[in-house]
């Protein structure tokens, strides 16, 4: 074999690792006496920005290295990490409403990603709900450890703490160490490694020194039962105190899953045998005949009734006994003409026109074109023969031709917090006289709908009085007289029914009941 031709330089002498002798290592003093630059791994040097490719304008910028999650695809359990795909949409699910408070079944939709399964979406349901309902102990519980105001933590380190927070307190199967690892991924996300550490030594405290309910019955309301603290002040003035903290424990209770039977199908009883074959527990109701509670499954949750034979079939429907006395109340008769003007999503109007049956004539109206479609497909599963129509519930489209006009005005919705654990959160103490104003318009125009002799009923998921007894005391007189439809109530709800006329179904009643208020007026006099 030739040898290749000398060049006529001299090779390097090299070390044992390869590299030429006399060449300064990393960080060592060149032969000028100055130390060149540390490198990392990549080779770059280190607390050297990175650049990214230069811009059509031939400037170059810092690329940010800090990690971030996407909110489509989030970043896969690892041991790590320790994070997970359900956690994260949580946390991003909260970091939502910070910014701008909304209904949680609308981040339900928005962050339950396609790829969960039927476990993982009971588990995002259960920390949203969970942090959202505590917030007011889960907050007092972990601000005793800061050395600074809260306020002065960003909201994805508040959202990681409320987190872990609420599972250690509140879900026993969850390890306590994988709630603390977890919320210390996602706060380090959010503000890096000191972010890191402050989360793990508060959650570590929480989990040491356990937080005990305060003594004074205001600060027990606002921070034991997580409630704000102008609605606690609000309640305790105008229920007492005991009666306030009845009704803050059970807005922190869970509200049943209860199905109403379509009696033009079967009993309750009947419904019962038929959803016991199809693997679901029940119950009966509390206090109307027609209505089944689920009974939760043995591991915590309820079964899924959505896709079942009954449900497909218009067996029943999904209604909180509550909302089905309301619809009661009515009074409806057989073969009447029934306007129901704020009906979406359609509960209260498939219970009015089982009342009026096949015979009557039901028109389900709303204002919300988007909820129509919704009210539709409601009405057609259990074969109500409804008419649905759009329009506004302030300007009926008819004339005095109804038997009975029903109103079921938007509201507050304080009566039924227990299903809408953020909603104390977005309540304003303005809202209830807000409300009031547009209740009574709403009342007023449908009125000029009821024939003489027919009747006019309100009905609204609040105990408010500014959304109850006002709004039916300016409706009294001009032609209208009360007219309570007791008889029309199963036996054991009649209780309800006061000495005025008005249905009062209180959560704070120990009846497992949704709060609801209804009056209904009978027409006596042509042009009121």
């Amino acid at each position: 074999m030739k040898k290749a031709p000398s060049t006529g330089r001299k090779r390097p002498a090299r070390n044992k690792s390869g590299k030429p002798k006399n060449t300064p290592a990393l960080g060592s003093a060149s032969p000028s006496g100055k130390k060149g630059p540390v490198k990392n791994k990549s080779g770059k040097p280190k607390n050297t920005p990175e650049l990214s490719a230069a811009p059509p304008g031939g400037k170059t910028r810092p690329v940010n290295n800090k990690a971030r999650i996407p909110k489509t695809k989030p970043v896969k359990i690892t041991p790590m990490t320790g994070a997970d795909p359900v956690r994260e949409a949580v946390h991003q699910a909260l970091l939502a409403f910070g910014r701008r408070p909304t209904n949680a079944e609308n981040l339900l939709d928005r962050f339950i990603s396609r790829d969960f399964k039927a476990r993982d979406r009971a588990f995002f349901q259960e920390i949203l709900y969970g942090t959202l309902r505590w917030r007011g102990r889960i907050d007092a519980s972990y601000e005793r450890f800061l050395s600074e105001p809260p306020e002065r933590l960003s909201q994805g380190v508040r959202e990681a703490l409320r987190i872990g927070v609420y599972q250690i307190m509140f879900m026993d199967r969850v390890p306590d160490h994988g709630a603390v690892n977890t919320s210390v991924y996602l706060a380090g996300q959010d503000k890096g490694r000191g972010a890191r550490g402050l989360v793990n030594a508060v959650l570590r405290r929480v989990l040491r020194e356990p937080f005990q309910p305060p003594k004074a019955i205001k600060d027990r309301l606002t921070i034991w039962e997580s409630h704000p603290e102008w609605l606690v002040k609000r309640w305790i003035a105008h229920l007492g105190p005991e009666a306030a903290r009845a009704r803050c424990e059970a807005n922190n209770s869970e509200g049943p899953v209860v199905f109403r039977a379509n009696p033009w199908q079967g009993s309750a009883a009947r419904l019962a045998d038929i959803l016991g074959e199809e693997g679901i527990a029940t119950e009966p109701g509390r206090v109307d005949p027609d209505s089944l509670w689920m009974k939760p499954r043995a591991g915590g949750g309820y079964y899924s009734f959505s896709k079942t034979g009954s449900y497909n079939a218009g067996a029943f429907i999904i209604q909180d006994e509550a909302s089905s006395l309301a619809a009661r109340f009515s009074g409806v008769g057989s073969g009447q003409r029934v306007l129901d003007t704020c009906a979406a999503p359609g509960g209260k109007t498939a219970v009015m026109a089982w009342m009026a049956g096949k015979r009557g004539r039901v028109v389900a109206a709303d204002n919300a074109s988007s909820r129509l479609g919704r009210l539709k497909i409601n009405c057609a599963r259990i074969g109500a023969p409804v008419q649905v129509i759009a329009m506004d519930s302030g300007n009926p489209a008819f004339g005095d031709v109804f038997d009975t006009v029903f109103v079921d005005a938007p509201c507050s919705g304080a009566g039924v917090i227990r299903r809408h654990p953020d909603a104390r959160w977005r309540l304003r103490e303005n809202n209830f006289g807000c409300h009031g104003e547009e209740q009574r318009a709403l009342l007023v125009a449908a009125a000029g709908a009821v024939k003489l002799g027919g009747w006019l009923v309100y009905s609204v998921c609040t105990n408010e009085p500014e959304e109850t007894d006002e709004v039916a005391l300016a409706m009294d007189g001009g032609g209208f007289v009360r007219q309570p439809a007791v008889d029309s109530l199963p036996a054991a709800a009649r209780e309800f029914v006061g000495e005025d006329g008005a249905l009062r179904l209180l959560p704070e009643s120990g009846r497992g009941l949704d709060g609801f208020f209804a009056v209904r007026w009978r027409r006596v006099q042509e042009g009121s």
